[in-house]
């Protein structure tokens, strides 16, 4: 082969790659660059946009809401996004300072549920209810379409096929707990009304009902009571927060403790449904 067709060969070569390169480039900078606060916003963007969206998470799992801090490298990556999906009714403390200075658009999912919030003593956790899920799962839908309104069908169809799976397997989990002798339960910290709400359990009382407030000693005796009252078999702390305090309450009432899960860890619970699979079926061999 002559030295000039092999030099044609390579601009040829170069050319390509160039166009492939390119064409790649295009198409992962016109996918909406979008942020969430935790984990089930994820499941929710990622099932409702698709390919069409890139996702970052803030609060990643193993991490709470209520205590985090935001790192120079999350300051970063929120430069770079469209839109911020929060659940607002103050979960995340730590976005108050930084909101002013980006240039995002930062989305309530939850106002649309501010009267329930109101009448729940401002509750943030309204996620783990599967109804009021699918509703905040709208208001990211809507916003998709909104910034993206060329792919408006698709983000349609996939959060009524999102919706609909989300709301059967709740229905399914639901009727799993129904013949549960005894529904009392106590948790680590108020995260779980909601859940309870839809899912038929009782919640006595919740060690921290302020996750950055320790109960104080009375208020440990007045849980003590109520597990021998109620004949409480569980109490449920959480993998996000850490504290010692529950086990004096388990050293004095004989207590098991288990794990119930308000965010997920990306691993074993990777979806919503999955989510709510887990805190149901650890419910429900608790108490069985």
């Amino acid at each position: 082969m002559s030295l000039r067709k092999v030099f044609i060969l390579i601009l040829v070569v170069l050319f390509l790659g160039t166009l492939f390169t390119g064409c790649r480039s295009k198409t992962e900078s016109s996918k909406l660059k979008v942020a969430v606060t935790i984990y089930p916003f994820y499941d929710a963007v990622k099932s409702i946009g698709g390919d069409l969206v890139d996702v970052f998470v803030i609060v990643l799992p193993g991490s709470s809401p209520h205590t985090y801090v935001l790192t120079p490298q999350d300051l970063q990556n929120l430069e770079n996004v469209s839109v911020i999906f929060e659940n607002n009714f103050g979960l995340e403390e730590f976005l108050k300072s930084v909101i002013s200075s980006l240039t995002a658009r930062v989305v309530n999912v939850s106002e649309p549920l501010k009267n329930v919030v109101e009448l729940h003593n401002g509750n943030p956790h309204l996620w783990l209810n599967p109804e009021y899920f699918v509703i905040q799962s709208e208001v990211i839908k809507n916003t998709l379409v909104e910034l993206d309104p060329i792919h408006k069908d698709v983000y349609e169809k996939n959060y009524e096929n999102y919706k609909k799976a989300i709301l059967n397997k709740a229905a399914e989990l639901r009727q799993k707990l129904v013949n549960l002798p005894n529904r009392n339960v106590i948790t680590f910290h108020d995260a779980f009304p909601y859940f309870a709400e839809y899912f038929g359990i009782n919640i006595l009382a919740s060690i921290e009902p302020d996750p950055n407030k320790l109960p104080t000693p009375k208020q440990i005796i007045e849980i003590e009571n109520l597990i021998k009252k109620y004949n409480v078999k569980v109490v449920f702390k959480e993998p996000q927060l850490s504290s010692d305090i529950y086990k004096s309450i388990v050293e004095d009432t004989h207590v098991k403790v288990l794990s119930l899960d308000p965010l997920g860890d990306g691993v074993k619970i990777k979806t919503y449904t999955d989510l709510i699979e887990y805190n149901v079926n650890t419910i429900y061999d608790a108490l069985k």
